[in-house]
């Protein structure tokens, strides 16, 4: 405890007895402030911990057959792509096993890519793009363009190595904008091919975040 000085007078004594209060009031707040914040990250702890839990365990799947993705859209080959990134997110989460025969597998996974196309969603005159003095015709061109992509999936429960109950379903669509190729000052009779190769960088974007958020909703069931 504090020594009090002799001689010492009572507006010193009232001071000095206020700002202990006021340091042990101070200690208190943040004390309490700590223990809160400290429940708050144990309860997120919590909730993240909960986010991991593999529900389709609760049902009995356990391992899941990948079919092959039916590609309902005009672009060749985009099925092959999320075919790969779903694999991949699969693998990858741990939450399920893989197997490559459907009678070996507790439920088999049916998906479909049923938009996958890109239309402008910028442009400019060509006269900004490619400066001239003669007078012409005002023409547009595309400086940037959206990619949208829709799929829907399926998981059913197995039996004899074909599909039966659906445990669950759900529909996923995504958009992502890339740069036309006037954008990357490629210009002449490649730019379709250089769009076209735009657009399946893209394409491979999309499809890694989406079978991400598919491998997720599917183990949680929503």
């Amino acid at each position: 405890m504090e020594s009090i000085p002799i001689g010492y007078d009572r507006k010193y004594m009232i001071g000095r007895f206020l700002s202990i209060r006021r340091a042990l009031f101070s200690r208190i707040a943040v004390g309490t402030a700590v223990a809160g914040a400290l429940l708050g990250l144990s309860a997120c702890g919590y909730a993240l911990q909960n986010a991991k839990t593999n529900s389709l365990r609760e049902i009995g799947v356990n391992s899941v057959y990948v079919a092959p993705v039916k590609n309902l859209s005009y672009k060749p080959g985009v099925e092959n792509i999320f075919y790969n990134e779903m694999i991949e997110s699969l693998l990858s989460g741990r939450r399920v096993k893989v197997v490559d025969r459907p009678e070996l597998a507790d439920a088999i996974l049916e998906s479909s890519v049923e938009k996958a196309s890109y239309a402008w969603s910028a442009k400019t005159s060509a006269g900004s793009i490619f400066p001239t003095t003669v007078s012409v015709i005002d023409i547009e061109v595309a400086t940037e363009y959206q990619a949208d992509v829709t799929c829907s999936f399926h998981l059913r429960r197995q039996k004899h190595g074909q599909p039966e109950e659906v445990l669950w379903e759900s529909g996923f669509s995504r958009s992502r904008r890339f740069a036309a190729n006037n954008q990357k000052v490629e210009y002449g009779t490649t730019s379709g091919l250089i769009n076209e190769s735009e657009f399946d960088r893209t394409l491979k974007e999309i499809a890694h975040g989406m079978m991400q958020d598919v491998h997720e909703a599917m183990v949680a069931r929503f």
